[in-house]
């Protein structure tokens, strides 16, 4: 009889421990079922980019690569051919800044005075800032002309001196000039290089 007691306790005990079993594993697959909830999604768009900042050097109306200069010049001469900038198909609006420099062959560079359209303003910086801005196709005059310095001698003679112009552009929209040009005079920056009409 005890016996059976303790059989009757046993197989008690056995399914009691069965049954938290039953319960834990049923507990642990709702739990880890749970963490596995989860959901994600994704969505593209695209964005085309516009039209790139393109320019050109122009000489006497046409494109240049290089600069031409006929002759040979003596102090106080004047070459009027003049240089400016265009922009060809498919440009971006931009805003435009340019410097003359001229140096001759020992490297010195010299005073020679260039007589620079009017749509331009002089920064402090070497720059004139075209007061405008430029779309595909079109054109601004730069320099209207350049002459030779009545100073130089005849220590300068049979020197050459070399003309260059550095056109540099950047898009008009969102600012891109204030940000870049920071040495740009103020007035230019707020009118142009802002990318916004005044």
């Amino acid at each position: 009889m005890q016996e059976n007691k303790k059989q009757s306790r046993d197989l008690g005990a056995k399914i009691a421990i069965i049954t938290l079993s039953i319960l834990l594993v049923a507990t642990l697959a709702i739990g880890v079922t749970g963490a596995f909830f989860g959901a994600n999604t994704n969505a593209t768009g695209d964005i085309t980019l516009g039209n790139p900042v393109n320019i050109n050097i122009t000489q006497g109306g046409a494109t240049a690569t290089a600069l031409t200069f006929a002759g040979t010049a003596v102090p106080g001469d004047v070459y009027t051919q003049k240089v400016g900038v265009s922009t060809p198909a498919n440009t971006s609006e931009c805003v435009v800044r340019a410097k003359l420099t001229i140096t001759n062959n020992d490297g010195a560079s010299t005073n020679v005075t260039a007589d620079v359209a009017d749509t331009w303003v002089a920064g402090e910086d070497d720059y004139y800032y075209y007061n405008g801005t430029l779309n595909a196709g079109d054109s601004a005059d730069f320099v209207n002309s350049i002459t030779i310095p009545k100073s130089l001698t005849n220590l300068d003679a049979n020197k050459t001196y070399t003309v260059t112009v550095v056109v540099e552009s950047i898009q008009f929209a969102n600012g891109a000039a204030s940000e870049t040009w920071t040495t740009a005079p103020s007035t230019w920056t707020t009118a142009y290089g802002s990318g916004t009409r005044a």
